[in-house]
C-alpha cells in the first residue's frame, strides 16, 4: 500500500495523483481505479443549501470524472478497468435522500455512456451497489443535515417536522451490514477476467432491486408507507 494524497474535487490534484502513481508503475499502468469517495446530503430539498447541494454533486458525481479523465492513460495501458461505487437511491428514490440519489443517478448514467465510449480498448466500466454498510457516512450526514435544518426558517422546517420524526424512526431501525461484503465484491470486479457491467453488494440491497422493477405508484406508496410518511 502506498498512500498518494488526491483531492477528487480538484481537476489539477487528481493529474498531480496521477502521475505520481504513473512513476511509480511505469509502463504496466493499472489494473483497475475504484470512484469510492462520497458523502450523503440528504433532508428536505427544499431546506438544502446550494452550497451542500454543490458539494454532493462536485463530490459524487464531478470527482469521479476528474480522476478517471487523469488516470485512464493509465488504466489503458494496464488493460485495467473502472469501478464506480453507486448507491440503491440511484435506481430508488427515496424521500429526502433526492440529492445523494441523484448524485449517483448521474454516475451511473456517465458509467453507462463512458463503457460504450472505451469498449473500443475493451475497457469495462463496472457499477457497485452497496447495501447499507457501517462506516461514518451515515453519521457525518446526520450532523451536515442538523446544520442545515438548524439554520434554515423555523416556519418551513416546522412544516417537515412530522416526516422528519417519521423518518428518524424508520432509520433507526435500519441494519448497517460490515464492509467485508462490499470490499470483497469490489477485490473479485478488480480480478474477474469479464467483470459484469453491474453489481449489488451488502445488507439491504436485493430489496430495492425488486422496488426498482415495480410500476411507479405501486413503489411510492410501499416507500411512503414504510417510511412512516402516509
Amino acid at each position: 500500500m502506498e498512500p498518494v494524497s488526491i483531492d477528487v474535487t480538484d481537476p489539477t490534484s487528481t493529474e498531480n495523483a496521477a502521475k505520481t502513481v504513473a512513476q511509480a508503475v511505469g509502463s504496466s499502468g493499472l489494473q483497475a481505479i475504484v470512484n469510492n469517495a462520497g458523502v450523503i446530503v440528504q433532508g428536505p430539498l427544499e431546506l438544502t443549501p446550494p452550497a451542500d447541494l454543490d458539494r454532493q454533486f462536485t463530490i459524487n458525481t464531478l470527482g469521479p470524472v476528474h480522476v478517471i479523465q487523469s488516470f485512464l492513460p493509465l488504466v489503458r495501458a494496464g488493460g485495467g478497468r473502472i469501478i464506480n461505487i453507486s448507491a440503491p437511491t440511484a435506481r430508488v428514490p427515496i424521500p429526502f435522500m433526492a440529492p445523494i440519489g441523484a448524485s449517483k443517478a448521474a454516475l451511473a448514467s456517465l458509467s453507462d455512456s463512458l463503457r460504450t465510449e472505451l469498449a473500443a480498448w475493451g475497457i469495462p466500466v463496472v457499477v457497485i451497489e452497496p447495501g447499507g454498510t457501517d462506516t461514518t457516512i451515515f453519521r457525518r450526514a446526520d450532523a451536515t443535515t442538523e446544520t442545515a435544518l438548524g439554520a434554515a426558517d423555523p416556519a418551513r422546517v416546522a412544516l417537515y417536522r412530522d416526516q422528519l420524526a417519521a423518518l428518524a424512526k424508520a432509520g433507526a431501525k435500519q441494519k448497517l451490514g460490515p464492509v467485508d461484503a462490499v470490499a470483497k465484491t469490489i477485490a473479485r470486479v478488480v480480478t474477474a477476467p469479464r467483470p459484469k457491467r453491474r453489481y449489488t453488494a451488502g445488507s439491504g440491497v436485493a430489496l430495492f432491486g425488486v422496488l426498482a422493477h415495480l410500476p411507479a405508484g405501486l413503489r411510492e406508496r410501499l416507500i411512503t408507507t414504510a417510511f412512516g410518511l402516509g
